[in-house]
């Protein structure tokens, strides 16, 4: 098991915003838009990371181990996982991006063995602690593996791409043209097309089901019959 970090030593940590940009796995503009798209959605940073495609899983869950000792255990390494979930709600695990994975030992104490999308939220950590009255090991575990295990043992996923998520704040946008002049709202609508579009094609590329290359092509081949139609 990873060295353990309770909320006494997290207290130390960086933000996990904090140690991208120390460690220019992101840029100021970047980390700038996925402020904005965590104000616009309510998602965590490492959610926004991801969706956003600025870091990979693999290279974040190396960055984590090598400069924190924080770990990203497999899930079917873990012995009895699921036997703890009752320790925390349904409600409040899906609300701080968290699952319960196992309880370890530490000096004598139990310890909750925390998997989180974002094992730097300090916040979260003090919310569990103080929920479970136990001293919590966070451990980094992808948005992929967290829903999988909310699949399994809770009655139904986490909704983590609702339209104004999945869309890009595009809800929000059409309505705040909409109340500002109704003139616009059209056009709002039409960007939010191409907004959601684009986020659209950055969830199947992220997911491996189509590259970049394979997208082009197929809107070239799309714009070729339409031009001879």
């Amino acid at each position: 098991m990873n060295k353990k970090i309770s909320s006494r030593t997290a207290s130390n940590m960086p933000s996990l915003r904090e140690l991208l940009l120390k460690e220019k796995t992101i840029s100021s503009a970047q980390a700038t838009d996925l402020d904005r798209l965590c104000f616009e959605t309510g998602i965590n940073f490492s959610t926004a990371l991801m969706f956003k495609g600025y870091c990979s899983v693999s290279k974040l869950a190396q960055l984590l181990e090598e400069r924190l000792s924080i770990r990203h255990f497999p899930i079917k390494s873990i012995p009895g996982i699921g036997k703890i979930k009752n320790l925390i709600s349904e409600e409040k695990a899906k609300e701080l991006q968290v699952f319960p994975l196992t309880l370890i030992e530490e000096s004598g104490q139990k310890v909750i063995l925390l998997g989180m999308t974002d094992p730097l939220d300090l916040p979260a950590i003090r919310k569990i602690e103080f929920l479970t009255h136990l001293k919590v090991q966070p451990a980094f575990l992808p948005l992929d593996e967290l829903q999988d295990l909310y699949l399994k043992y809770y009655r139904r996923g986490l909704e983590i791409f609702p339209v104004e998520v999945t869309f890009y704040g595009e809800k929000t946008a059409m309505s705040r043209a909409s109340a500002i002049n109704p003139a616009k709202e059209k056009e709002a609508s039409a960007e939010g097309e191409k907004i959601g579009m684009k986020a659209l094609v950055q969830l199947l590329v992220k997911k491996g089901i189509i590259t970049v290359t394979e997208f082009e092509s197929e809107c070239q081949k799309l714009l070729l019959e339409a031009s001879k139609a």
